[in-house]
């Protein structure tokens, strides 16, 4: 559940209200419906400071250089000095010596790191807000406006302010102390294909998620919940856990949705319960359905939590409940099944963009108007994301996937959890990460290799073929999200930000219940049959895609909430440096 904030002051050192300031911030991230947060780690010390908001035990401190997240090195390491290794895990690492500071991500950027550097501080930590705080300012980044409408999310670069960059993957950040200069460099994501015969490339993988797995053994299972699906990534972490280190007497699976999900045959909830029995660990399902809380209150908090980083609203409108009652019960965080173990066919560069969430407003019929009209931002796919030469199609596409898709969209989902929990993705080790990379892409092609390993090791219980959660667009249509979303966009701050046309378009396209218009008819049959190669063609020639107009709707409407956020974060922390100042005054008088 941690999030953390590390601070360095270049000349003048912090002063006696750093740490008041620090306690402030931890506490102005501890989600409203938590009544009883974990304590916070705050540490002042000449020109260093920081703090971890509750921590959860996933935190280790060594001088003033600190390890958030979890490592999955067969011996002990030394993380704690600069440029000494840069271990296997799942984490953000910050560490210091009299020289430098050096700002670490993981291979995939599971844990993202934002910082700030101007010449009199340097800031990095894992939420934009706790920086926008601790600063007592916000510069909105229009840039974003585009990425959110064509994506749902911030982008392959930018923060919601101007100032804050985010680490790039698997890249370190080296602070100068004396220049006061900083650098990043970043280690390349490579495929290069190793020539092994199918079973050698079988045994290689295998081996490197066994040697993950059994890293586990440290953990404390009555701390910690294996969240269970009924497909392939999580039941693979289940069964090697039993294979490698046996499944413990305490370890605990989770799994969640709508309430009537578990009873559907071949539903992920319905299968993970049977998964769960047949592996002999304890299993428990939990409700998604829409909480009774007021609709306004349920938005907020996903906001809050995830910073409004992604759009992904269906998981979460319980009003956050599933996380509350898992940190209530003491759990200190989940095993997650992120992967990357390849893509979906594709046959393209635009259905590889499509694949990995990286489209483009000119992509989309509903937005390529839109955005010349009302958001006439520029925007186009960073350069280090386009296909290299020589690179092959697929090699690009799963490239792409963890370069941009797992720190954009993937490290999203999780800050919205570190909010209560801790969590880490044993299957994004970089051991197995290097494996994959190292595949052919026929074994790549829709995790070929990964399932039929996964395939072999169990029989029995069938694979679900339909999700536990509610359909974004269907809860975006109800009347009650609708008319919130309406007011929302409608309002004169939204004229402020966009302009005073700009709301009449986006409600033009809301639609409130089912339509009639997403009914399985001929045109749906006649698609289902054509080949993803055909299909391709024809998005590139002849039709274009459209976003659903609610959900456009409702990524305005983040946009909208977040400025406001972020605005009151940049005011409040303001209001609380100059009432420190006024107390220094009045002492010193």
């Amino acid at each position: 559940m941690s999030k953390v904030l590390y601070a360095c002051s270049r000349n003048s050192g912090f002063n006696a209200s750093t740490k008041e300031k620090l306690y402030d911030v931890c506490n102005h991230l501890v989600p409203d419906n938590i009544a009883v947060p974990k304590p916070h780690v705050v540490r002042v010390e000449d020109d260093l400071a920081y703090a971890v908001c509750m921590d959860s035990g996933a935190l280790q401190e060594s001088g003033g250089s600190l390890l958030l997240g979890f490592l999955y090195e067969k011996n002990k390491v030394s993380w704690d000095k600069p440029k000494t290794c840069y271990p296997d895990g799942n984490y953000a690492l910050f560490r210091v010596d009299e020289d430098e500071i050096e700002v670490v991500s993981d291979c995939v950027g599971t844990r993202t790191v934002w910082y700030y550097h101007d010449e009199e501080v340097f800031i990095a930590s894992t939420s934009q807000r706790a920086i926008i705080m601790f600063l007592g300012a916000f510069e909105f980044d229009e840039r974003v406006i585009p990425w959110m409408l064509s994506t749902g999310s911030l982008g392959p670069q930018f923060s919601w302010d101007k100032s804050i960059k985010r680490l790039p993957v698997d890249s370190y950040l080296s602070l100068e102390k004396k220049s006061w200069r900083a650098s990043i460099t970043q280690r390349p994501i490579n495929f290069s294909v190793v020539n092994r015969k199918r079973e050698g490339h079988r045994r290689v993988l295998t081996d490197a998620i066994s040697q993950t797995m059994e890293s586990l053994d440290g953990i404390d299972f009555e701390r910690w919940v294996l969240p269970l699906s009924g497909g392939y990534d999580s039941r693979g972490i289940l069964l090697f856990i039993k294979n490698t280190i046996g499944a413990p007497d305490n370890l605990k699976t989770i799994t969640w949705g709508l309430e009537k999900s578990q009873y559907e045959k071949y539903n992920d909830a319905y299968v993970a319960k049977e998964l769960a029995h047949s592996v002999g660990v304890q299993h428990k399902y939990y409700h998604t359905d829409i909480s009774p809380e007021p609709l306004e209150v349920v938005f907020d908090r996903f906001l809050f939590c995830s910073e409004g980083r992604v759009d992904h609203i269906a998981g979460y409108m319980d009003g956050m409940d599933i996380w509350k009652q898992l940190h209530d019960e003491g759990v200190d965080g989940t095993i997650r099944g992120d992967e990357s173990f390849g893509e979906l066919p594709a046959s393209s560069e635009l259905d590889v963009r499509n694949l990995v969430g990286l489209g483009l407003c000119c992509d989309y019929k509903n937005l390529s108007q839109f955005t010349e009209d009302f958001a006439p931002f520029h925007q186009e796919v960073p350069v280090e994301l386009h296909k290299k030469e020589g690179e092959t199609l697929y090699a690009w596409r799963d490239r792409v996937h963890q370069e941009y898709r797992m720190p954009t969209v993937f490290a999203a989902l999780s800050d919205i959890k570190f909010s209560y929990l801790e969590e880490i993705n044993p299957l994004l080790s970089r051991s197995i990460l290097s494996v994959v990379r190292s595949l052919p892409d026929d074994l790549r092609e829709d995790k070929c290799l990964f399932k039929s390993i996964v395939e072999s090791m169990e029989g029995g219980v069938p694979f679900a073929l339909k999700s536990a959660n509610a359909n974004p667009k269907d809860i975006l249509r109800e009347k009650g999200c609708v008319d919130l979303m309406k007011s929302e966009i409608n309002s004169s701050y939204s004229a402020g930000l966009f302009g005073p046309d700009f709301a009449n378009r986006v409600i033009s396209e809301i639609k409130v219940g089912n339509d009639g218009s997403r009914r399985w008819g001929v045109k749906g049959l006649v698609s289902s049959l054509l080949p993803a190669s055909i299909k391709s063609r024809l998005r590139k020639t002849v039709v274009r895609r459209s976003v659903d107009g609610n959900v456009l709707a409702f990524r305005v409407f983040m946009i909208i909430k977040m400025h406001k956020m972020l605005t009151s974060d940049a005011s409040r922390a303001a209001n609380f440096q100059r009432r420190a100042t006024d107390e220094a005054r009045a002492t010193i008088s």
